[in-house]
C-alpha cells in the first residue's frame, strides 16, 4: 500500500472515529449541566435529551444521505459535513440557553449523517478482494479509539466547566484538507468492487423484477440486521446516559470517574475489534450475535447488581468486547446482503436504525429507570438481550435441522434411485 493510500484510510477511520462521540462526547458534563438549568422546566430531560439529540437528526437525515451519495458521489458532501460538524458541534461551548444548545446539537446530528455515510461507503469502495470485513474490524477500532480518547477528554475539561467539551468537535475541520487532497470529486470507479464470499452471499432478485425465494429472505434477513443495529444502540446507550448518574449513586464520584469508566467501555471494544476478522472465518454472522449478544447480556445483568466498582468494571470491560464485535458484525453483514449500486443507501438506512436507536435510549429507557431505578434497569435490559440471543439461536437449530432433514432426504432418494437401477 502506498503513502496516498495509507493517508486515505487514515483519514476514513479518522472520520468514523468521531461520528460515535456526536453524541457521546459530553456525556461527563451531564450532571453539571443539569444543575446549570435547574430553572429550565423538565431540565433534567431536556439534558439527557441533549445527548442524544444528534442521534435523532443523523437517523432522519441518514437515508437522504445515502441516496445523495449514490446519485452524485462522496466527495463534496463529505466536506460539507465535516464543516457543518466542526462548527455546530463547538457552537455549545459558545451557547448559554438550553433551547439554542439544542437546536446546535440536531445540526451537528445531520452533519454526522453525513459522515458516517460518506466514510463507511468510501472504505467499502476503496477495499481489496477479501478485506472487507478486517477493514471493518480497523473501522470499528478507530470508533472505540475515539470513544477512549475523546469521552476521557471530554470528562477532563468538564473539570473546568461543563461548556469545554464542546471543543472537541473542532476535530471535525482538522479532517477537512485530508478529504480535499486525499479524495477524487466522485466515489471510485468501481463501485461495488468487494465480492462477498460465497458461503456468505444472498442470491440476488430474479431478473423480470419479480424477487427471487432467496431475495425475500435477504429482505427479511437485512430488516433483522436493521432492528439488531436499534436495540443494540438503545440499550448500549443507557451507559453514557444512566452511568454518571448511576455512578454517583452508587460511589457519589464525579465527573472525572464517570469519563474514565466511558472510556473502558472504549478501551475493551478496541481491544476485541481487530479480533473480528479471525472471529468471521470461522462462524457465520448469525452466530456471532449469538456469542456478542450474549456478552451484552451478561454484562448488564452484572452492571445492574453491582454494588460498586468491583462488579461495575468487568461488566463495562464485557460491554465493550461485545459491542466493538457486535457492530462490525452487523455492518459487515450488511454489506454481503447488500443490492449490486446501492452501497449508499444501505448504509444510509444504517445510520439511520444506529441512530434512531442511540436517539430512543433515553426516551426509552429514561422512565424505566425513574420508575425501578438504574440497577434493575440494566438487569431488564440484559433480559432482553439473552431473549433475543435465544431466538437466534433457536432460528439456527431450526435451520440447521431443516438442512439437516433435506440432505437426508435426498440421500435416501439417492440411494432408492440406485437400487431401482440395479
Amino acid at each position: 500500500m502506498d503513502v496516498r493510500a495509507r493517508l486515505r484510510e487514515l483519514t476514513l477511520m479518522s472520520a468514523s472515529s468521531i461520528t460515535i462521540i456526536g453524541t457521546t462526547a459530553i456525556a461527563a458534563s451531564l450532571p453539571e449541566m443539569e444543575r446549570r438549568f435547574a430553572h429550565t422546566p423538565h431540565a433534567g430531560y431536556l439534558v439527557g435529551l441533549s445527548l442524544t439529540l444528534p442521534a435523532l437528526a443523523a437517523g432522519v437525515c441518514a437515508p437522504v444521505m445515502g441516496a445523495i451519495v449514490d446519485r452524485f458521489g462522496r466527495k463534496r458532501l463529505f466536506v460539507i459535513a465535516l464543516s457543518l460538524y466542526g462548527i455546530a458541534g463547538c457552537a455549545g461551548f459558545l451557547l448559554e440557553d438550553l433551547y439554542m444548545i439544542m437546536v446546535s446539537r440536531f445540526v451537528l446530528g445531520v452533519a454526522v449523517s453525513g459522515v458516517a455515510t460518506c466514510a463507511t461507503v468510501l472504505i467499502s469502495d476503496y477495499a481489496t478482494r477479501g478485506h472487507l470485513g478486517r477493514l471493518m474490524g480497523r473501522q470499528s477500532l478507530f470508533m472505540a479509539l475515539g470513544n477512549i480518547m475523546f469521552v476521557f477528554a471530554g470528562g477532563l475539561l468538564a473539570l473546568n466547566g461543563w461548556h469545554w467539551p464542546f471543543l472537541l468537535y473542532a476535530v471535525g475541520l482538522a479532517l477537512i484538507p485530508g478529504v480535499v487532497l486525499l479524495f477524487d470529486d466522485q466515489s471510485v470507479g468501481r463501485p461495488d468492487a468487494v465480492p462477498v464470499s460465497p458461503a456468505r452471499a444472498e442470491p440476488a432478485a430474479v431478473p423480470d423484477g419479480g424477487p427471487s425465494p432467496a431475495g425475500t429472505a435477504r429482505a427479511r434477513t437485512m430488516a433483522w440486521v436493521y432492528f439488531l443495529l436499534f436495540l443494540n444502540m438503545v440499550i448500549y446507550f443507557m451507559v453514557p446516559v444512566h452511568l454518571p448518574f448511576y455512578l454517583k449513586e452508587l460511589t457519589d464520584d464525579g465527573s472525572a470517574q464517570a469519563g474514565a469508566m466511558l472510556s473502558l467501555v472504549g478501551l475493551c471494544w478496541a481491544l476485541a475489534s481487530p479480533l473480528y476478522g479471525w472471529l468471521e472465518k470461522r462462524l457465520s454472522h448469525a452466530r456471532i450475535v449469538v456469542l456478542t449478544f450474549g456478552g451484552s447480556a451478561v454484562a448488564n445483568v452484572l452492571l445492574g447488581a453491582a454494588a460498586g466498582y468491583a462488579l461495575a468494571i468487568p461488566a463495562l470491560a464485557l460491554l465493550g468486547a461485545s459491542l466493538g464485535l457486535s457492530i462490525t458484525n452487523l455492518n459487515t453483514w450488511l454489506f454481503a446482503l447488500a443490492p449490486s449500486g446501492a452501497k449508499g443507501r444501505v448504509v444510509g438506512t444504517r445510520v439511520f436504525f444506529t441512530f434512531i436507536g442511540q436517539f430512543f435510549s433515553p426516551v426509552l429507557t429514561g422512565p424505566i429507570t425513574a420508575t425501578f431505578g438504574f440497577g434493575p434497569s440494566y438487569v431488564a435490559a440484559g433480559c432482553l438481550l439473552a431473549a433475543v440471543v435465544a431466538a437466534t439461536q433457536s432460528r439456527l437449530t431450526v435451520k440447521a435441522t431443516h438442512t439437516i432433514g433435506t440432505k437426508d432426504t435426498a440421500e435416501t432418494q439417492e440411494r432408492g434411485g440406485r437400487v431401482g437401477a440395479a
